[in-house]
């Protein structure tokens, strides 16, 4: 009779707590975000972040990704890599006529307003 009751026991301290989280893991896991979250605040201003590139002239086109700006240039001689820090970049890199910066969530808000003031 004893063991009876320790299996007992076990069941309902083990078992029924084991049961209830694997539901709940299961209802979690199919709970899905259509929702993409993308940051349009920007904390600079846009044209010092032109100037550092070498200016409007320097600019041929940009394009962004979901965490980095890819900006395409007539010559990377004229770009001040020195002031990128005051722009928040997380990191860039220099391919023969084009940057990569990445920025994060706010990149797409930033090419916006590139592209804005290049038109």
């Amino acid at each position: 009779m004893r063991k009876f009751w320790w299996i007992v026991l076990n069941i309902f301290t083990f078992g029924i707590p084991y049961v209830c989280a694997k539901n709940k893991a299961k209802k979690l896991s199919s709970v899905s975000n259509n929702e993409l979250l993308v940051s349009s605040k920007i904390e600079f201003n846009i044209d010092d972040l032109i100037k550092s590139l070498g200016g409007r002239g320097n600019i041929t086109s940009s394009v962004a990704t979901m965490s980095t700006l890819k900006v395409d240039v007539k010559s990377t001689a004229q770009i001040f890599k020195e002031t990128f820090d005051e722009f928040n970049i997380k990191g860039f890199m220099k391919n023969a006529n084009q940057i990569i910066l990445v920025f994060g969530d706010n990149s797409q808000a930033i090419n916006s307003e590139i592209n804005k003031r290049l038109i």
